[in-house]
């Protein structure tokens, strides 16, 4: 919904100010799919804000389910589409959230990236991605997961910037989110994670932010002639300008910092791999690495066979990290899947 313009037009006519928090209550609140189901308002006012206004700014084309994962396909307004996953991870939900259409970055294991760029998102529309995922939970009618049973809105509990686009270069929108979702939807800053390729200048602005989110980088690999390979941007920010930002982060936040590792066979997961990256865990406590078996990506690169040789390895050096299990892949909802028309 677009608060202000909302807000402008319940001004114009002259309505008390609590119409104004009730319907912003009543949309963040993501119990509603339409302003007609706000059945505490007067019936008139519901088909007049109807007629003007969408309450969401995005609408669901497509729903894909797993028995651990929804995908939806969303339409905006100017007929551009986006993926958003809801994920099921037994005691909590978490929305996995898009922050561009499409993106420019074309990661080489990254099904995103194939679609090119086409704009940022606003701020609206990724929170309206949240919403409809709480209208979804708060939907009877709809189908739950295959797993978990039925779920309520309030059982969505974490969110993480991993969907569609790099958040970094949505900058401002993406402050404005954050802004949103502490004022008025009840999650934590620790409950929220955005994960960049690696935008340094906006790392060390996050950083000074001060903030309790978690902070995610998309590694893969440990230094730069490899990660430039798979990753272009690491040709305008390099491998050690961005293992210094990196450090500036921890040492100003004293927050742990998560760094992704898909491992990619016969391109980051050669012994001298595995040893640089012992070196870069070792060289601050406060790396965190979270070893991920590559999704498969049509025509992509092919997932490492070495991923038990990795862990035992990082065990035996009594290492932070951890083995992420996948959620999604046979509905294309796992990380880097995420692609328009697939």
């Amino acid at each position: 919904m677009d608060v202000k313009a909302v807000q402008s037009y319940l001004s114009s006519l002259n309505l008390p100010q609590y119409r104004q928090k009730q319907i912003l209550k009543n949309y963040f609140s993501g119990h509603y799919a339409t302003f007609l189901d706000m059945t505490d308002l007067p019936k008139d006012l519901r088909l007049d804000l109807e007629k003007n206004f969408s309450l969401l700014s995005v609408k669901e084309s497509k729903i894909i389910i797993d028995t651990d994962t929804q995908k939806a396909l969303l339409t905006l307004k100017d007929n551009l589409a986006i993926e958003s996953v809801l994920m099921d991870y037994d005691d909590w939900l978490t929305a996995c959230l898009s922050s561009q259409v499409g993106c420019p970055l074309n990661c080489a294991f990254c099904a995103t990236g194939k679609m090119g760029f086409m704009r940022n998102l606003t701020a609206e529309e990724i929170v309206d991605q949240i919403l409809y995922w709480k209208n979804i939970l708060s939907n009877p009618n709809k189908p739950p997961f295959l797993k978990g049973g039925a779920r309520r809105a309030e059982d969505l509990k974490r969110l993480v910037f991993m969907g569609m686009g790099e958040p970094f270069l949505n900058w401002d929108n993406l402050l404005v989110t954050l802004k949103i979702i502490k004022e008025n939807l009840n999650i934590g800053s620790r409950k929220i994670s955005i994960s960049t390729a690696g935008i340094i200048p906006k790392i060390y602005e996050f950083a000074d932010l001060n903030t309790e989110i978690n902070l995610a980088i998309s590694l893969h690999a440990p230094d730069q002639a490899t990660r430039q390979k798979i990753m272009p941007i690491a040709r305008e920010y390099h491998f050690d300008d961005l293992i210094k930002s990196l450090n500036y982060y921890t040492a100003h936040t004293r927050r742990q910092l998560f760094l992704e590792y898909a491992l990619i066979d016969g391109i980051n997961d050669s012994e001298l791999h595995l040893n640089k990256l012992i070196t870069l865990l070792k060289s601050n406590r406060l790396f965190y690495l979270n070893l991920i078996p590559l999704n498969p990506v049509r025509g992509g690169l092919n997932s490492s066979s070495k991923i038990n040789l990795f862990s035992d390895t990082f065990n035996k050096n009594h290492l932070n990290y951890s083995l992420r299990r996948s959620l999604g892949q046979s509905t294309n909802s796992a990380c880097g899947q995420l692609i328009v028309g697939n």
